[in-house]
């Protein structure tokens, strides 16, 4: 009998979405267009609890640079992210 298959941590999870949406994505910066290695979740972690689909939800990611990263922390609130939540059809609770 083969061995059965191990579930898929939360971990593996979340490094499987990433690439996933980078892949589908083009690996560009949807903020500036440049070459990008990370996402950004539209409704943070801390917003939404690190256990809830969102944070695996590739409607909730941004294909990000770092510049851009950086940038974007201190302005998640911003419209123009509020916007782009709606957008993908993500509701906001603030």
């Amino acid at each position: 009998m083969p061995p059965t298959p191990r579930p898929e941590t939360p971990q593996a999870r979340y490094r499987r979405v990433v690439r996933e949406v980078l892949q589908a994505r083009g690996r560009l910066c949807e903020c500036c267009g440049v070459p990008a290695r990370h996402v950004h979740h539209i409704i943070p972690c801390s917003v939404s609890g690190i256990a809830s689909e969102l944070v695996f939800d590739p409607a909730n990611l941004i294909v990000i640079c770092n510049d851009c990263h950086m940038l974007m922390h201190p302005l998640i609130r911003r419209p123009s992210w509020t916007k782009a939540a709606k957008g993908r059809g993500i509701a906001l609770n603030r």
